[in-house]
């Protein structure tokens, strides 16, 4: 086990380079930024979206509930204040 680290550090240590002399524009950081940003949102849909999958295929569906008992009604009931009275 101890080779294995002395060998890893070794190694890691030999093929670090001294100094970059590299320059970052706030282009490129803006570049980078949006990247991460986007990668962020596209995680937090990708969630959604498989969360909302699960959900549905489990049969743990809100809809379905309140659908199925009959307490929600529609906006266009007959008995409901909203509806004009022509129709």
């Amino acid at each position: 086990m101890k080779l294995a680290v002395g060998l890893t550090t070794f190694v890691s240590l030999i093929g670090a380079p001294g100094a970059a002399h590299a320059y970052l524009d706030p282009g490129s950081v803006s570049l980078v930024i949006q990247a991460m940003v986007a990668a962020l949102a596209g995680a937090a849909l990708t969630w959604k979206h498989w969360y909302w999958r699960v959900r549905g295929f489990l049969g743990l569906d809100r809809k379905r509930e309140s659908e199925s008992d009959g307490s929600e009604r529609s906006p266009r009931a007959p008995g409901n204040a909203d509806t004009p009275t022509g129709e």
